[in-house]
């Protein structure tokens, strides 16, 4: 048999292809699948309208599908619990907000994870002004004349939150923690249901977010006193900033994306970059702006340190209110 001889050029292909695939190929690029992106709430509300409206752009982005999963209940508990299972990979990410994250920490203590520490903050994407709004026929004009009544009256007015231990429950203690006064808490299933009893004249007052109450107050079915912050909203300028005074009472509804504790710091600073492009485009700044939210990203240390501090407010609220839930 004759010795098999090789060219150059065909020994130098032998060679490539024995060469091990670590040598030729690095990291594969992220996402190369679909990404999932866990919804606290049911779907429809400011929440799940916003992670859809950004997880399209992601897809676009990325030519990669980015899927909304919504998994509501227990106060956000549901799919905070199925972040902290989830791979380390970046192709599990939630909707964070103050639910889900910061509160959740203080309200259930006694959960198997702590809803904090199994995170790894990405970027905030927008804030919800908060309005404070009143039945159109309740004796009180302005944000003082309603201090007043409530003052003259203890106990005798309600206001009504969107459930036990939520968001708008706790703007309502701060509320009275901030002007010493005492009104009733009336727990309902839902921001909708407390709106609608407000509109109903069955309740006084309540605290909800511009999206959410916007439109009723437009049709004069509610009246807004104020936005629950120190700065005017540039969506209701008209509005005054009830913070101005009061520097303790000050609730803004916010919403960001986290993944869970331990994905790659490469994974999370291409994500938190591919965010701020996302916010920076007129088409998505306008869809935010229709709703009633303003856009506001930043990094994921930054957005840590915000996580941080709205836990220890809302620590400091809950503790003085009393509020438990287990």
């Amino acid at each position: 048999m004759k010795p098999m001889i090789l060219l150059p050029a065909a020994l130098g292909l032998v060679l490539v292809a024995l060469q091990p695939a670590s040598a030729a190929d690095g990291p594969a690029p992220y996402p190369d699948k679909i990404v999932r992106l866990l919804v606290p709430f049911p779907a429809g509300g400011a929440v799940d309208v916003v992670a859809r409206a950004l997880a399209a752009r992601l897809s676009e982005k990325w030519n990669q599908p980015v899927v909304v999963d919504n998994k509501p209940g227990a106060s956000g508990a549901i799919a905070a619990a199925e972040l902290a299972r989830a791979p380390k990979d970046g192709y599990t990410l939630m909707t964070g907000v103050g639910t889900n994250t910061s509160i959740l920490k203080v309200l259930k203590p006694k959960l198997p994870f702590d809803p904090v520490a199994s995170i790894a903050p990405v970027s905030l994407i927008a804030t919800f002004p908060n309005l404070l709004v009143v039945r159109p026929d309740l004796p009180a004009a302005n944000f003082t004349e309603l201090v007043a009544l409530l003052k003259a009256n203890p106990g005798k007015y309600t206001f009504a939150s969107s459930g036990y231990g939520s968001p708008l429950h706790l703007a309502g203690e701060l509320f009275k923690i901030a002007t010493g006064t005492d009104i009733l808490h009336v727990p309902f299933t839902g921001s909708a249901p407390a709106a609608a009893a407000l509109m109903g004249g069955h309740v006084d007052m309540s605290f909800d977010t511009m999206p959410s109450i916007w439109s009723a107050v437009q049709g004069g079915k509610l009246r807004a006193l104020g936005v629950v912050s120190a700065e005017p909203t540039p969506a209701a300028p008209e509005l005054p900033a009830l913070s101005k005074g009061l520097p303790e009472f000050e609730v803004t509804s916010w919403e960001g994306i986290v993944a869970p504790a331990g994905t790659p710091d490469t994974i999370v600073a291409q994500i938190a970059g591919d965010i701020a492009k996302i916010a920076s485009d007129p088409a998505f700044v306008n869809t935010m702006q229709e709703m009633g939210a303003v856009i506001t990203t930043d990094t994921p240390v930054q957005f840590a340190d915000f996580i941080k501090r709205d836990h220890d407010k809302w620590q400091r609220v809950i503790g003085k209110a009393g509020i438990t839930v287990e």
